[in-house]
């Protein structure tokens, strides 16, 4: 009889963590539809995640805190210690300008932007 025992369980574990490990990664709690893109989001690990959401007032979340753009310059102040990449997920029927407004003061405090998007399916 073939031995199937806990060795089985681990490969499969791992099977799982690297087919699924990137969407786990971006995930933010606050759902968003992000824009087409046939580009890859480069690696990045302990990276904060700025998520912007389609609605009236001028709040977003960054690390799945709900805040205002007052508010962003603090946090990053904190947030730079641990990491210098912030995910931008941004609602696609979110505006351009609001968009650019969020990008600017990340990029003047030192931080490098990344933008998620949807593989486009071809």
């Amino acid at each position: 009889m073939l031995y199937t025992g806990p060795l089985i369980d681990v490969i499969l574990l791992l099977i799982i963590f690297f087919l699924f490990g990137s969407n786990i990664i971006l995930k933010s709690g606050v759902e968003v539809r992000l824009p087409s893109s046939s580009s890859v989001l480069p690696t990045a690990e302990d990276a904060h995640i700025v998520t912007l959401i389609a609605n009236e007032t001028s709040e977003f979340f960054f690390n799945d805190e709900r805040i205002d753009l007052d508010q962003l310059e603090i946090h990053l102040a904190e947030a730079i210690k641990r990491s210098d990449q912030v995910i931008l997920l941004g609602d696609k029927r979110v505006p351009y300008g609001v968009v650019m407004e969020i990008s600017e003061v990340l990029l003047r405090n030192k931080f490098e932007v990344l933008f998620a998007t949807q593989q486009q399916v071809q």
